[in-house]
């Protein structure tokens, strides 16, 4: 396996020789592991492409894939499988999404048991190059804050929802606003549209910190008035996109594009709404929910 940073990016590699399945040993997932702590998005290329099943084998080396609790735009057989496309067939969409921009987000969010990775992968693409995928690091902006605002950030806590439209394509019984102070037995794993989690996250790999928020699914800090909470999350949020913390990725057929979702938001550009887009994406999230929550452990 071969992990090229790539050229002039703020972030990412590109990842030659790796298989794409089910089949990887403890020595090659840590070999990725260290690679996505060390660069945050992974380009995989010039693999076969893998089966649904194999794509779902290869995600759960890298934690519990949860289903998506989606009642449309899920793969019929695996709705642990999301199906990005803006194709309409036979009267209906094949999976969610559009050819529209679509702002910062980290998946799940919205659910206590938050995402830790993401995989995506390209079926088909724009022939234009249109449709690319945006990824800001946001422990490059908790670092870049001053030691004071840092230690205001870590007081506070925020309200993540599913966005507004998205409602009713999710089963019902996985609705409502779900509270980490509930027992844990009772936090399935798709469980809940709308959460309360610390402004601040801890990478528990490797314990760099990043501020927990995006443009889509956080509503306002709790702690503040809904005008300074407004104000607050504006400003944090305008470092996503600054080309000095973002990569730019053009897909190609093929691609499978993994990264860190504690560490980053991502966005899509918008394409010609007449040319096809198909993607396939797996999340996995953290068995503890509490674990990016936790303090730095003191010696």
């Amino acid at each position: 396996m071969n992990v090229t940073p790539i050229p002039g990016a703020a972030l990412g590699a590109v990842v030659h020789g790796a298989h794409v399945t089910g089949d990887l040993d403890s020595t090659r997932s840590a070999e990725i592991w260290a690679a996505l702590d060390a660069h945050l998005v992974l380009v995989f290329r010039g693999h076969e492409t893998p089966s649904y099943e194999e794509f779902l084998a290869f995600g759960r080396h890298f934690g519990h894939i949860p289903k998506t609790g989606l009642t449309s735009g899920a793969h019929p057989d695996h709705n642990e499988i999301l199906i990005v496309s803006n194709l309409v067939e036979n009267g209906h969409k094949i999976g969610v999404g559009d050819a529209d921009w679509m702002g910062w987000h980290t998946d799940y969010s919205f659910r206590p048991r938050v995402s830790q990775v993401g995989f995506l992968e390209a079926v088909e693409v724009p022939s234009s190059g249109g449709g690319e995928t945006l990824f800001t690091d946001m422990y490059a902006l908790y670092e870049s804050l001053s030691p004071e605002l840092r230690a205001r950030l870590h007081t506070y806590r925020v309200r993540h929802a599913l966005r507004t439209g998205y409602e009713e394509t999710i089963e019902e019984e996985l609705q409502g606003e779900v509270s980490l102070g509930d027992a844990q037995a009772r936090i399935q794993p798709e469980d809940g549209t709308s959460t309360i989690h610390p402004l601040i996250a801890r990478n528990p790999r490797t314990g760099r910190q990043s501020v927990y928020i995006s443009t889509l699914n956080t509503k306002r800090i709790v702690d503040l008035t809904p005008d300074d909470s407004r104000a607050l999350l504006d400003e944090l949020l305008s470092h996503a996109g600054n080309p000095a913390h973002t990569y730019a990725h053009t897909w190609q057929p093929g691609d499978i594009v993994m990264w860190d979702q504690l560490g980053t938001v991502h966005a899509k550009q918008p394409f010609d709404p007449a040319e096809r887009r198909i993607m396939r994406q797996v999340v996995s999230i953290f068995d503890d929910p509490t674990a990016p929550w936790r303090a730095a452990v003191t010696a």
